[in-house]
């Protein structure tokens, strides 16, 4: 594993992804999730529903032109995230990390080059996914490790919003990321090929979620 790729996946960076739940919270205020199994559900259906076709398709495709010195390719599909992205909690905290991401990169030398060629390929705020993987491009990740690492780190965050929010043990969220890992590979090899424009989910109540959290009486998390 290359190790800038490690510390780009680092589910502890500081850039904000602690305070958000995506949508998770709206779900167990409403007991839909109330336990592990319900959790791992969840998790699987986000996957694949929702971040594994749409930011993850992004990841790859973006990855993928990065490395072959087709910079402009970000600044597209982060036009197109920014259009994608209905809910403005979702909008909101994608580009709030892609931000905070970005400033971040900007004191590690191995990123130089890449937050450089992001300024030249467009204007902020960027989302997220794109700067994740124009910084896999940098790290020197293929599109299947880019998006294998994005979709492990992005499950992570949820299932740490879950063990807070349910809440559950620190042992049951890790034996859901166990299992969770095939599913992880899989997804990574399916979608790792497709081109920006195929990139989305239509996932209805999964918004509908997204919008309820911003209105919960109390709450835990911004997203």
């Amino acid at each position: 594993m290359l190790l800038p790729l490690l510390q780009l996946g680092d589910s502890a960076l500081p850039i904000g992804g602690y305070s958000h739940s995506w949508g998770l919270e709206a779900a167990v205020t409403r007991g839909l999730v109330a336990d592990p199994p319900g959790l791992e559900h969840w998790l699987r259906c986000w996957l694949q529903y929702s971040a594994g076709p749409c930011e993850g398709v992004v990841v790859a495709a973006v990855n993928r032109a990065c490395l072959a010195g087709q910079w402009q390719v970000a600044g597209e599909a982060n036009e197109l995230l920014s259009g994608s992205l209905t809910p403005p909690t979702l909008r909101s905290a994608s580009q709030q990390m892609g931000e905070q991401l970005l400033q971040l990169a900007g004191v590690w030398q191995w990123a130089n080059e890449a937050v450089a060629a992001l300024g030249d390929a467009g204007s902020g705020p960027w989302h997220h996914a794109v700067v994740f993987a124009a910084l896999a491009a940098a790290a020197g990740a293929t599109p299947v490790e880019a998006l294998r690492v994005y979709l492990h780190q992005a499950a992570l965050g949820v299932l740490g919003a879950g063990v807070r929010a349910i809440p559950i043990g620190h042992t049951h969220g890790q034996q859901i990321m166990a299992r969770l890992h095939p599913l992880l590979e899989r997804l990574a090899d399916d979608l790792s090929g497709r081109d920006l424009e195929t990139a989305g989910a239509c996932c209805p109540a999964y918004e509908i979620f997204c919008h309820e959290q911003s209105r919960l009486y109390s709450r835990l998390f911004r997203s």
